[in-house]
């Protein structure tokens, strides 16, 4: 059957969104998972500020949990992904590998790391006052080797707990917390345009990849291929990976 070109588009429009919303529903599961251990810290020692949203000179970033504690502010990165997760500390791109099928994702490493000069350079505090830690989910296996903190969500408890000389008194723990409500409260405006930063800097990203022949979506090759309607560039790790483009 020869589909009108309206009804092609629209499933292809309709697959993108049913993608993006899978990513953002595991996104907030794993983050909702950490939040209920997080809780479970003493309010005595450890105030926990969940969803963060920070300005920066770029525009915004969005951190998933901040710990500000007696032991320093623990800056917390969640990923909710299953299979093996392979990479290094130092790689622009890590590997999440399941059932043969790969996909690449932005160094959680790197990442918190920004998200901790960032708040830094807010806070007024030395980067040795942060510890970073990036969660996985139970359902991955962690093949990094790392000094920083690459736990899975049920150890992110253990983590923070591990440290127990005060760096900071209970009056500094609320005031840098107090700060930290006040700039996140006050970034409302933020969030509308933070998913839009996202994305263009992701079309960004892939853009330069294809650029290089690298596939956006496994980091494989991209090679010039002949179809039924003409040259395209395709993945090199089919039937892997489906990553095609359309020549014009």
């Amino acid at each position: 059957m020869n589909w009108p070109i309206w009804v092609i588009i629209g499933f292809a429009v309709a697959g993108i969104l049913v993608g993006w919303l899978q990513a953002k529903v595991k996104g907030i599961i794993g983050e909702k998972k950490v939040s209920v251990v997080l809780a479970t810290l003493p309010d005595s020692d450890y105030i926990i500020l969940n969803d963060v949203m920070l300005p920066t000179e770029k525009g915004s970033t969005q951190i998933d949990h901040i710990v500000v504690s007696l032991y320093g502010i623990f800056v917390i990165e969640t990923k909710n992904y299953k299979g093996w997760i392979t990479g290094s500390p130092y790689a622009e791109q890590w590997t999440k590998n399941m059932y043969g099928k790969k996909y690449k994702f932005y160094n959680p490493i790197r990442q918190n790391y920004g998200h901790i000069k960032n708040l830094s350079t807010i806070l007024g505090l030395s980067e040795e006052k942060f510890i970073s830690i990036v969660a996985f989910s139970a359902n991955s296996t962690i093949k990094v080797k790392s000094r920083d903190y690459v736990v899975h969500i049920l150890q992110v408890k253990k983590v923070i707990k591990s440290y127990k000389e005060p760096v900071f008194t209970q009056d500094e723990i609320k005031q840098l917390a107090d700060r930290i409500k006040t700039i996140n409260e006050a970034s409302s405006d933020l969030r509308v345009g933070h998913v839009k930063r996202i994305k263009e800097a992701q079309n960004i990203r892939k853009n330069n990849k294809e650029v290089q022949r690298i596939c956006p979506k496994c980091g494989g090759k991209i090679v010039y291929k002949r179809g039924k309607y003409g040259k395209f560039l395709g993945c090199t790790n089919y039937p892997n990976c489906r990553y095609t483009k359309k020549m014009k």
